[in-house]
């Protein structure tokens, strides 16, 4: 079904506040790079310099020290390049509300109050073994990194790049990209995770991913990429994610989480899913486990009825009732298990924190056979009302 361009609550800023960061590949390694040569080269010019006055004191000969000169010179030029190439200050960024991003037909917004649990529950969350709720996003660096889901706002204006697909080329889209600058990019600013990128158009209505993105000497590469009709409910050509599913509309974004109504499904990432298994909505699995008991990718959860929520801070509770409500869908492979957020530095890590004291064992799997339309396509039979 279509409808007419996205746009924004009008409350919320509609830019990211964020800061100038080099991009994974030769910008991301430069500097350092840069560095290590400083050092060889300032250890090179003092062992020259050691190695001239022994010379001088042994035979008396005032040679000059050409050697210890253009190792001190290089020093110096190599000092002047790592300054140049020094990355700018990093600071977290703030990211601005989202609108729906698909069709209020998919699944993404169909409430799960009225679904059955799934004669599967059981077994499932057991083989889980009690693992704790983990948070995907944060609000500083931590190991060099912030963890969360970045997203870039594109438009006609914003340059398209021709990027190397390079591990599936034949199930990704083929580009070319919108590719912002500076482009925020997961697990910056020191790139040790996935590194996806995503643009959105929020005027044209659509969105583009890429996994394992980096830059060699202006050249873009990624393992996979992604594009995504936002007013279609059908998937993503191409994909990023094990279940292929798109990745922005199942993130926790800051505002909508601080005006307290989180009205989507939630992504989850776990590291326990079943090899070569997944149920819709997934439409794909990277499932690591031989456990016969183990989920598949695309299982959908929900937090039990049962589970006290009242007392719980403001932000997790906000999360925590969309997680009842609407439930949260396994969407792709990562340590523990873990909901996908955006980083902002806005978010309240002691408030969410108490989200971490929830485990698998507060879930059941909803049955969602019954909503099903098509098995190609993300849309859901409504609730009935």
């Amino acid at each position: 079904m279509g409808r007419g361009p996205l746009t924004f609550p009008a409350t919320a800023p509609d830019h990211i506040v964020g800061p100038d960061v080099p991009v994974p590949g030769w910008e991301h390694i430069r500097f350092p790079l840069a560095v290590l040569v400083l050092v060889l080269l300032v250890g090179a010019t003092a062992v020259a310099f050691l190695v001239h006055r022994f010379r001088r004191r042994r035979t008396g000969e005032p040679k000059r020290p050409i050697v210890t000169s253009v190792l001190a010179v290089g020093a110096l030029l190599t000092g002047g390049v790592a300054i140049a190439w020094r990355p700018p200050p990093f600071f977290v960024p703030t990211f601005p509300a989202l609108p729906r991003l698909l069709p209020a037909e998919t699944f993404y917004y169909r409430t799960v109050g009225d679904l059955q649990v799934s004669p599967d529950s059981g077994r499932w969350i057991r083989a889980l073994g009690s693992m704790p709720l983990g948070l995907g996003l944060s609000n500083h660096v931590f190991d060099g990194v912030v963890y969360g889901m970045p997203f870039n706002l594109v438009d006609r204006s914003t340059p398209r790049e021709d990027v190397a697909i390079i591990l599936w080329p034949d199930t990704s889209f083929r580009g070319p990209y919108p590719i912002t600058d500076p482009a925020y990019i997961q697990s910056m600013p020191g790139y040790s995770y996935d590194q996806h990128y995503i643009g959105v158009d929020t005027e044209q209505g659509e969105m583009w991913e890429l996994l394992a993105v980096r830059r060699w000497f202006g050249r873009w590469r990624a393992d996979s990429g992604a594009h995504v009709d936002l007013r279609s409910s059908r998937y993503p050509d191409g994909s990023t994610t094990a279940a292929g599913l798109p990745v922005l509309p199942g993130t926790l974004t800051y505002d909508e989480v601080a005006s307290g109504q989180v009205a989507h499904v939630l992504s989850v990432a776990g590291e326990i899913s079943r090899r070569d298994s997944f149920i819709w909505p997934a439409r794909g699995t990277d499932g690591q486990s031989d456990d016969p008991d183990a989920p598949p990718m695309g299982a959908w959860l929900r937090l039990r009825a049962d589970v006290p929520i009242a007392e719980l801070p403001p932000q997790a509770r906000a999360v925590a009732t969309a997680m009842r409500d609407y439930g949260i869908v396994f969407s792709d492979t990562g340590p523990g298990f873990a909901l996908t957020g955006t980083p902002d530095r806005r978010w309240d890590m002691e408030d969410l924190a108490s989200l971490t004291r929830l485990t698998t064992d507060d879930f059941e799997v909803v049955d969602a056979s019954g909503v099903v339309v098509s098995a190609d396509s993300m849309a859901a039979n409504p609730a009935p009302r």
